[in-house]
């Protein structure tokens, strides 16, 4: 008996199933290309990174920003507090949500609310509206991180979804690092009110 016998049969890097449409074969179809599947990566890093920004960026204009609402420390340091109750509670509902209805609505519908909701961040005359408007941002802004491995999960399998979590591991690493840098440097040469809309942009 040669040795190849004894070994298991290698899993396809792709997820076919008897019940998958018509539309999902042809988007596993259209991501067996090496370039196509590099776009997809930078894509699902960027919606996860959305997370990381809307906290880490304006980290820096803190000083500005009680100056300017006017705001405590303390009163500023919920804006976090509110964004991470948001959104560790509202994630739980993202991936049953985008299964019931589709990853793309659930994307497109949760970066919109989030951009409105940076608008709303960057024209907030007090620190109470501040304070909603971050709670709306904190609410939606795990959608991109929880619902890009789900897609992962639905186009890859095997050794090709490992590697495809690590490349967007590796890229969503980037935005602690450079979030403070952009925050820092909006602050100093325009105004806190930008941070925001750039997140808007962003989103």
């Amino acid at each position: 008996m040669r040795r190849n016998d004894l070994e298991p049969p290698a899993r396809p890097a792709f997820t076919v199933s008897a019940a998958a449409s018509d539309s999902q074969l042809a988007l596993i179809a259209r991501y067996a290309s090496g370039r196509e599947r590099m776009k997809l990566t930078w894509l699902l890093a960027a919606l996860a990174m959305l997370g990381p920004f809307s906290i880490d960026t304006y980290l820096p204009a803190f000083p500005t920003m009680e100056a300017a609402l006017p705001a405590t420390e303390v009163q500023m340091q919920l804006t976090l507090t509110v964004y991470f109750i948001g959104f560790a509670i509202v994630s739980l509902f993202h991936g049953a949500i985008s299964d019931s209805i589709g990853r793309k609505p659930v994307i497109i519908g949760t970066i919109c609310v989030h951009a409105l909701a940076s608008v709303g961040c960057a024209l907030a005359a007090s620190i109470e509206s501040l304070l909603a408007f971050r709670a709306l941002q904190g609410c939606f802004a795990g959608a991109g991180f929880v619902v890009g491995r789900a897609v992962v999960r639905d186009l890859f399998a095997g050794h090709e979804a490992q590697r495809q979590l690590s490349r967007i591991s590796m890229l969503f690493a980037l935005a602690p690092i450079v979030a403070p840098i952009l925050g820092g440097w909006l602050v100093a040469h325009l105004a806190w009110p930008a941070i925001f809309w750039f997140l808007g942009g962003y989103a």
